[in-house]
């Protein structure tokens, strides 16, 4: 058999094709294909291209493919299914279905799919499942309640040193990590951000979050606070889930996903697990959510994966991850 796993983010495409065994036969990273970003055309293009890209280097076409499974970021509302729905239409393949990303992040990151799961990626979601009943919270836009993502966490370090300049906030050491990582004082920073430049706006948040980790290492005081700030907002979003799911064992998974959260300075997750206590135990995957997407295309056509295909599976994918970006 051919199973199909994608993930379809906000940055990146990725594609994975494995057999029954869990064998991974092949794996192709393209760019964003959420239409939210770059437009219908464009996420077609890009999550065609790249699904036949790895069909290619199986050397097998669409109809070959069993089944296959989306995890697509963008996918919140009615509106965004249907039009979801048609791009993957377009496509071609015989046997498919989605959900969005966050969906598969739950799955790669529990692989039983019980336990929570709170995303700090370029945005932010939560997924969580009690075995029964699956639940999601977020996964919009700061404007509409997000107080997580990198793009938010980047705002709250600028943010920080900006208002400790005028004396609105303690003095603190990420002023000078981000001015020396630069190159630039912060406020020649901030023309970037009027002028609307992608390019270098991708590269301050990339600057201010490793400035905040070492910040933080430093004990500096905005660090910290900030860190406070994101765990209060996880906690927060546990909470919401146990009002509305019912886990019958402790402790519970939960899963933080997403390259803010595997990069952080570790003492924010010491933090946390301090604050959550023995009812929960923390998990950071190695691999990545489309993993999740591979799992739940097996799921789908009939397929059960044991121990050993879920560790074929992980093993194989970071092995080559490994080889590609070293």
């Amino acid at each position: 058999m051919k199973l199909l796993g994608v993930d379809v983010g906000g940055t990146k495409t990725d594609a994975i094709v494995v057999d029954e065994t869990g064998h991974i036969l092949g794996w192709v990273r393209g760019g964003s294909g959420n239409y939210q970003t770059v437009g219908v055309e464009r996420a077609f293009k890009e999550i065609n291209d790249t699904i036949e890209k790895v069909l290619e280097k199986v050397g097998v076409d669409k109809d070959s493919v069993d089944f296959a499974y989306f995890g697509v970021a963008g996918a919140d509302f009615s509106y965004d299914l249907e039009t979801i729905r048609s791009i993957l239409e377009r496509i071609g393949l015989k046997k498919y279905d989605f959900d969005n990303d966050g969906r598969i992040a739950l799955k790669a990151g529990t692989i039983d799919d019980v336990g929570i799961m709170v995303s700090c990626g370029t945005g932010s979601i939560s997924y969580a499942s009690d075995g029964k009943r699956l639940n999601r919270i977020g996964g919009f836009s700061p404007f509409f309640g997000e107080r997580l993502g990198s793009y938010h966490v980047a705002g709250m370090v600028a943010s920080t040193i900006v208002r400790s300049l005028d004396g609105r906030s303690p003095k603190t050491v990420m002023k000078e990590l981000v001015e020396d990582r630069m190159g630039e004082s912060i406020t020649d920073l901030m023309k970037y951000d009027y002028d609307g430049h992608e390019e270098k706006i991708r590269e301050m948040v990339i600057t201010l979050l490793e400035s905040l980790s070492e910040a933080a290492q430093k004990y500096d005081y905005g660090a910290l606070k900030i860190f406070m700030e994101i765990i209060d907002e996880v906690l927060k979003i546990v909470q919401a889930h146990l009002t509305t799911l019912r886990f019958e064992t402790r402790p519970i998974k939960l899963v933080l996903e997403g390259t803010f959260f595997k990069k952080v300075n570790r003492i924010l997750v010491e933090m946390l697990k301090s604050a959550l206590g023995n009812d929960f135990t923390i998990v950071i995957p190695e691999h990545d959510p489309v993993i999740g997407a591979v799992l739940l295309a097996m799921e789908s056509a009939g397929i059960e994966p044991g121990d050993n295909e879920i560790h074929r599976l992980i093993s194989e994918y970071l092995k080559m991850k490994k080889e590609v970006f070293g």
